[in-house]
């Protein structure tokens, strides 16, 4: 009988189906989505259910924008009302301040889950930096950038103004034009807020923006950098068009830099490709659940879900690294 009930016991640990999350306080694991990612999500809450029929999560309905002021689901989850969320962005600051006042001050748990559809618009597009096509700038750094559109400048950088700055020597008088300064004064754009914290910030520090008034929206981008041989700014592969170039970028001065392509974004090279988040709360009473679930979406049939999806799966070191984050909560 003993031999008998470890192998049940044994079986029922293998088995994904009789994989039951702990114990939970609460009836049912709510979770926010956004419209970008709400057929992702259903597909990973459907099949989850599907191989623990004991599974309880669920996800707020409707959808809506990735901002808690916009999403009804989303402000559940940042005002402690839910327990996770699918988001398609970098959380914003009035977002995170939410979060913190309702969490004894702490940040969200925050794993990748996905990555952005490289050149498809509205699904996470790579944040490329564009500049004239006639402009023979060769590649730039997160420094070099950071030079460029920062005021704090923590990467070391001095001010960057001219072309020659830059490496192109037969620029030498030429001034760089920045453009699109509207998309990061007041409520920065998404792409505003990968390139901030990507780039313009430095651990705990956070970059500041260099103000630049009448330099157009994100939105006029292109066209803008189209009509200047001197312009220079960041947008969405998305909207890459006839009349700009697409920069290689490198994380460090000495790295190879390289484009926004399928290919370096599986393989996590591109250093400005954006990925679907999950978000969870530190210290949830939820947290064997919320592990499980974490555990397959990032595994892989959670991963085989995303491949028939408008997103690309996650690199492989970035799937690691993810899993290590889900197996560690609690």
């Amino acid at each position: 009988m003993r031999v008998l009930l470890s192998i049940i016991l044994s079986l029922a640990s293998a088995t994904p189906g009789f994989d039951r999350p702990g114990p939970c306080t609460t009836e049912r694991l709510r979770g926010a989505a956004t419209t970008i990612s709400d057929a992702l999500a259903t597909s990973w809450v459907g099949a989850f259910a599907r191989l623990n029929p004991g599974s309880r999560i669920s996800l707020i309905r409707p959808s809506g924008p990735p901002i808690g002021a916009s999403n009804a689901g989303l402000a559940a989850f940042l005002g402690g009302r839910a327990d996770f969320a699918f988001v398609t962005r970098d959380i914003s600051e009035p977002d995170l301040a939410t979060f913190r006042a309702a969490h004894d001050g702490d940040d969200p748990i925050v794993i990748p889950v996905a990555s952005g559809a490289w050149d498809r618009f509205g699904y996470l597009d790579a944040v490329v930096i564009v500049v004239n096509a006639n402009n023979p700038v060769r590649r730039l750094s997160y420094r070099q950038l950071d030079g460029i559109f920062s005021a704090s400048r923590l990467r070391g950088s001095r001010p960057l103004r001219r072309w020659s700055d830059l490496g192109v020597v037969m620029w030498r008088d030429r001034p760089v034009h920045v453009v699109g300064g509207e998309a990061w004064s007041g409520e920065e754009s998404a792409r505003a807020l990968t390139v901030r914290r990507c780039v313009l910030s430095v651990g705990a520090r956070r970059g500041v923006w260099l103000p630049v008034p009448g330099s157009g929206s994100e939105a006029e981008v292109v066209d803008r950098v189209a009509a200047d041989p001197l312009g220079i700014g960041f947008t969405g592969m998305g909207h890459v068009k006839t009349g700009v170039r697409v920069v290689p970028i490198a994380r460090e001065d000495r790295e190879t830099a390289y484009r926004p392509t399928p290919f370096s974004i599986a393989k996590d090279r591109y250093p400005l490709a954006r990925t679907v988040d999950l978000l969870i709360a530190p210290k949830s009473a939820c947290a064997s659940e919320l592990r499980s679930f974490a555990q397959f979406v990032v595994g892989a049939t959670g991963q085989n879900l995303v491949v028939s999806s408008e997103f690309l799966p996650l690199p492989a070191n970035l799937r690691a690294k993810a899993s290590r984050q889900a197996r560690s909560l609690k």
